[in-house]
């Protein structure tokens, strides 16, 4: 039975996708979906990881222009990377989020970047530094958010 104040998790994926679609638009392509699966990691939600990845990765790889997997690579990376580094780490340790926000920019950096020269693109990439700053900075704090939003509103139950 819901508890007062609660909104359904299917009401709350839908609503944290549609911010993070909006929030990727007005930024000009930085990923706001994967602090989404960190949240579904850090809670041990694995199945809720999986269907949301799934939906992310077939949304991405529809829309966009780059050959097919450059977003299932990403995700496998991701997965790869919170499996290993959670025994070096504590998850919920704020240190934690920090490297695994850092990794996770600049391997969204490569993985874009090694796509588009794969497919031999004349657009213009973005350089390193400022890219992986900033993709850095928006991991960490739309994952506080929704963090936070999650815990004070979501039941915590399965997607």
């Amino acid at each position: 039975m819901p508890t007062k104040n609660t909104i359904p998790i299917f009401f709350w994926w839908t609503g944290y996708l549609v911010i993070a679609v909006w929030a990727q638009e007005l930024s000009g392509g930085l990923d706001f979906l994967s602090p989404g699966l960190l949240i579904c990691l850090q809670s041990r939600h694995w199945w809720s990881a999986v269907w949301l990845a799934v939906l992310w990765v077939l949304m991405q790889e529809g829309v966009g222009n780059l050959v097919f997997g450059v977003s299932i690579l990403f995700y496998a990376g991701m997965f790869l990377f919170f499996l290993v580094s959670r025994w070096i780490l504590e998850p919920e340790n704020p240190f934690f989020v920090i490297a695994f926000s850092l990794f996770l920019a600049i391997w969204s950096w490569g993985a874009l970047n090694g796509a588009g020269a794969f497919q031999e693109l004349a657009a213009q990439l973005p350089a390193f530094a400022p890219w992986v700053a900033k993709q850095w900075v928006a991991y960490m704090v739309f994952w506080a958010i929704a963090l936070l939003a999650y815990r004070r509103w979501v039941q915590h139950g399965r997607v």
